[in-house]
């Protein structure tokens, strides 16, 4: 019975802590979002708690998903200003943006100049 129990997933709250611990290991949270459905929407959220502050060299690709999530009115004064609108695309599975739980605006802004940087070469 208590097997059946934990191969159903009828225990999220220990998965969670589990997924808790490697709140800091990213690369185990890429991998946790592999696993199954549970795993991965335990892990998203800590994946995109504060994205702009990892060290990954395309974190700059997390503004177009951002602008993912924008209203068609903001879409439509980005397209005037020149952003492309097959650079917002919105098919994405969660909405990343409710995830961000820290923003530091320089991290940001090097991010934002990095997308450009990409964009413009």
């Amino acid at each position: 019975m208590t097997c059946s129990k934990i191969f159903s997933g009828d225990l999220p709250e220990l998965t969670e802590e589990i997924i808790q611990y490697f709140r800091k290991d990213f690369s185990t949270l890429y991998s946790c979002i592999l696993i199954n459905r549970l795993w991965c929407r335990l892990a998203i959220p800590l994946l995109w708690e504060d994205p702009f502050s990892k060290k990954y060299p395309e974190n700059h690709h997390f503004i177009e998903i951002y602008l993912s999530k924008l209203n068609e009115d903001v879409k439509t004064k980005l397209y005037l200003y020149g952003v492309n609108n097959d650079l917002v695309s919105s098919n994405t599975l969660f909405n990343y943006p409710s995830f961000i739980k820290y923003l530091d605006i320089d991290k940001i802004l090097n991010s934002i100049q990095t997308w450009v940087d990409t964009l413009v070469v």
